[in-house]
């Protein structure tokens, strides 16, 4: 199924809030029990300094609290070295455990940057 009516069924998914960051971090746990089909998952991130670059992926579990894997097709390209990146990728939430987490890993120097990534889906009844 694909994202449709977007006025009345689509939600808005706050897989990484947006903010600062300097080192590895990861998002909170998001319940995909309400939703199926394809969700389109965006990135945001501004330029976190000289040398350092962004990975940023999603990874998956049957609990909020389980051991997560990596999302089949959940990566987003590495930004390139102290370069802003906005990039959008799509998963199907119906072969998918049941919560997703967004995580980034910050390498190549110092610094920090802003990274968010939301994204959006159709719930199955509403």
């Amino acid at each position: 199924m694909t994202i449709q009516n977007l006025g009345t069924r689509t939600e808005v998914l706050n897989l990484l809030p947006s903010d600062v960051v300097t080192t590895t971090a990861a998002g909170s746990a998001v319940d995909l029990l309400d939703y199926e089909g394809d969700i389109a998952v965006s990135l945001d991130a501004e330029a976190g300094g000289s040398g350092i670059t962004y990975a940023v992926k999603l990874t998956e579990a049957d609990t909020s609290g389980g051991s997560y894997t990596d999302v089949t097709g959940g990566g987003f390209t590495t930004s390139g070295a102290n370069a802003a990146a906005t990039e959008k990728i799509s998963v199907n939430t119906n072969e998918m455990k049941r919560f997703i987490k967004a995580n980034v890993t910050v390498a190549g120097g110092t610094g920090a940057g802003a990274i968010s990534v939301i994204a959006v889906g159709s719930k199955k009844y509403g």
